[in-house]
């Protein structure tokens, strides 16, 4: 039996192909029949191959690819909102996180004028 989603897949990637040899045929000046025609064999090459194309992505288990995906958005989403609320109590206490950042030592240090590198070019004008 069709699978309505791959069937709506297809048939939405058809279109807009065959909406695009149209498209393409029309600028060109092309004949109207010749242009029906292109335009019938883009539909229904694309459709099949779409058709085709979502039947073997689902043989092949993209469905775990999908659950995999949305497993670590939702992760990531959690680490966020997590992050978020750790900031939120950190702009609550500003003095607090100045005195853990320096205690910390993350190794960040504000650039000197003295301690950059100057390039000079040559005098060859």
């Amino acid at each position: 039996m069709l699978d309505m989603c791959k069937l709506t897949a297809a048939l939405v990637f058809a279109a807009i192909a065959g909406l695009t040899a149209i498209a393409a045929g029309l600028m060109n000046d092309v004949r109207i029949s010749v242009i029906l025609l292109r335009t019938v064999c883009v539909f229904l090459i694309t459709g099949v191959l779409v058709y085709i194309g979502v039947f073997l992505f689902e043989k092949f288990g993209y469905e775990k690819l999908i659950k995999e995906t949305r497993s670590a958005l939702t992760e990531l989403d959690a680490q966020e909102q997590f992050r978020e609320e750790k900031e939120a109590g950190e702009a609550e206490q500003p003095e607090a996180a100045e005195d853990e950042a320096s205690v910390k030592g993350d190794g960040f240090a504000p650039l000197q004028a003295d301690s950059l590198r100057r390039v000079t070019g040559s005098a060859e004008n």
